[in-house]
């Protein structure tokens, strides 16, 4: 009886750790559905709108991806293995969680209602200011707005998550591997795949006296690259003084998306003890990830149209035109973490395994995870 309760409570955490991905999947996905509309922007503008917006994502999908590598300090001995579900929930600091719109270098954008203050990816969800998209109308010769959005609003939470897959197992002199591995997976139209190496390396053994120690020393080491893909939707834009010379080809914007590549790399000596239901550990390291973000496809932008006439009733010489953005959006993150310290524990249930992990850090991680292992 009191197995089948420790595995009811092993599965229900192992549900947890899911429905906390896919949430934060989900409602990702609406906010950047939402961020779409800021290419109207053009694209100097967009991409330094999407710079900011974006700027804890990246940072808190990094410091996951670093996340989640540990259950213990001590290699699993020669064949032994584990194979776990994890996620990662890297928590986006109070200064990363809004920032002021007034303060970037525009070309033709400007805040014209609203707060000065706009919300980040994983800020307040608040609405933020409405930006106008301003231009020289050719037929004035003065600078004039064209159109205008209202920024984003947060999902409400400053929380990051990310799942995890990985399974470990004992090779020869105190050492393990592990591997992350996730094929293409499609959720609410974003596509992910991931993949990931580490090694485990005691250090015991090396050390005078290091069999008698009361502590298992290691140095742990680990990669994690991941993909992934979802769609935008921004359709031109319609009005009785816009001319769309697009209108009779609207599959040309059937191609919007977002492609996100993002890596990170850890290292860590760790400190630790196994007991018979308890493992704990603690430990220092490093870390650095990278984040890059392309927007395939074309979008609609509206401008002033040069051929303006207002004694012309021709659509071709409305004041203003619909032009085609073909891949606007090229941006590179670098990761906010480096050095970290990290503390965690490991509960056995007969096969079962309940691990949990903090890492410290400019962007802290509480990580816990479920699996099945064996020495």
């Amino acid at each position: 009886m009191k197995t089948v309760l420790q595995i009811k409570k092993s599965l229900f955490l192992f549900a947890t750790c899911i429905f906390i991905s896919l949430a934060g999947v989900n409602t990702a996905s609406a906010q950047f559905d939402d961020a779409g509309e800021i290419l109207r922007s053009g694209t100097n503008d967009a991409n330094l709108l999407l710079q900011e917006y974006l700027k804890p994502f990246a940072n808190g999908f990094g410091a996951d991806l670093n996340s989640g590598w540990i259950n213990t300090a001590k290699p699993y001995g020669t064949l032994g293995f584990d194979l776990r579900i994890s996620a990662g929930i890297a928590i986006v600091p109070t200064g990363d969680r809004s920032f002021n719109v007034d303060e970037l270098n525009f070309e033709n954008l400007e805040r014209v209602d609203g707060p000065f203050e706009a919300q980040t990816a994983f800020g307040e969800d608040v609405q933020g200011p409405e930006m106008g998209v301003f231009g020289t109308n050719p037929f004035t010769g003065l600078r004039e707005e064209i159109t205008r959005f209202t920024m984003p609003e947060g999902t409400g939470y400053p929380y990051v998550p990310a799942p995890m897959i990985q399974g470990t197992v004992g090779i020869i002199k105190d050492t393990d591997i592990s591997i992350r591995y996730m094929p293409t997976v499609t959720v609410e139209d974003i596509n992910t795949s991931l993949f990931g190496f580490g090694v485990k390396h005691g250090l015991n053994q090396w050390l005078p006296g290091g069999s008698v120690l009361p502590v298992d020393l290691s140095v742990q080491l680990g990669y994690t690259n991941l993909n992934s893909d979802f769609g935008f939707e921004v359709n031109p834009e319609e009005g009785q003084d816009i001319y769309n010379p697009y209108a009779g080809n609207p599959s040309l914007w059937d191609d919007q998306a977002l492609e996100l590549e993002a890596s990170g790399f850890t290292g860590n000596l760790l400190v630790g003890k196994n007991l018979p239901i308890i493992s704990v550990y603690g430990g220092i390291g490093f870390q650095t990830s990278s984040m890059t973000l392309k927007s395939p496809g074309s979008y609609p932008v509206t401008v002033f149209n040069e051929d303006f006439n207002p004694a012309d009733s021709s659509e071709e010489t409305r004041e203003k035109i619909i032009e085609r953005l073909d891949e606007p959006i090229d941006l590179s993150f670098d990761g906010s973490n480096s050095i970290h310290a990290m503390a965690g524990f490991r509960l056995r249930l007969a096969i079962l395994t309940v691990s949990g992990s903090y890492t410290l850090s400019n962007y802290p991680v509480a990580n816990i995870g479920v699996g099945i292992s064996f020495r």
